[in-house]
């Protein structure tokens, strides 16, 4: 019989709590100060007012989000080449089958919030029709980005080549969920959701490896 370890332990609760969490936020969204298609109006219009809109911060995160989806086409590639190699499926490295399962999540989660939407994106003088929570590009980022850095340490024998490549990956993170709030395209919680979901995401993938 199979039995979870106290780390294993740990991170299920903490998956449990984060999706709770996100479960949680979302209703106060929906239900708590709506105001011109926006949950949560006054705390969101604080920090969008200080906060503005710079296009430029939209342009950087995007560029990022392309750039990570390149290097997850690279892992796709990776277990692609592992199957065939290996003539199984069930041979490719569990690591990356769950990255798989993970990815999955993420996109289930994208397409369910863009039918169901709880809030629209910020846009200066016209009514916007794109779904804002939670922000995918955060989710991305915030999901993938620490699971690539295990995988770097699990992979990578040269200890120095992983510190560099955790401290980029590190950067690239921040940047990507800090740029995309200072971009003005989307709202506080839709970043904090985000931040939340990829949160249980990651601790639900570090359960099985």
């Amino acid at each position: 019989m199979f039995k979870f370890s106290v780390r294993q332990k740990f991170l299920f609760v903490s998956s449990l709590v984060c999706f709770l969490a996100f479960l949680v936020l979302t209703w106060l969204v929906v239900t708590v100060n709506v105001d011109s298609q926006v949950g949560l109006a006054q705390l969101n219009q604080f920090f969008w007012q200080r906060l503005g809109r710079q296009q430029v911060w939209e342009l950087v995160t995007d560029v990022l989000g392309y750039l990570l989806i390149l290097i997850v086409v690279g892992l796709v590639f990776w277990q692609v080449y592992q199957w065939f190699s290996r003539k199984s499926l069930f041979c490719v490295d569990k690591n990356l089958l769950f990255l798989d399962i993970v990815l999955i999540c993420v996109f289930v989660f994208y397409v369910f919030f863009e039918i169901f939407v709880v809030n629209y994106r910020p846009e200066i003088g016209t009514v916007s029709t794109k779904a804002s929570y939670p922000s995918s590009h955060v989710m991305f980022f915030a999901t993938v980005l620490p699971i690539l850095m295990w995988l770097i340490w699990h992979y990578i024998k040269h200890r120095p080549t992983c510190l560099v490549l955790t401290i980029l990956l590190s950067f690239t993170l921040l940047v990507g969920t800090v740029g995309r709030l200072l971009s003005g395209v989307h709202w506080f919680t839709d970043v904090l959701a985000s931040l939340i979901i990829s949160a249980c995401l990651d601790c639900f993938y570090f359960i099985f490896v």
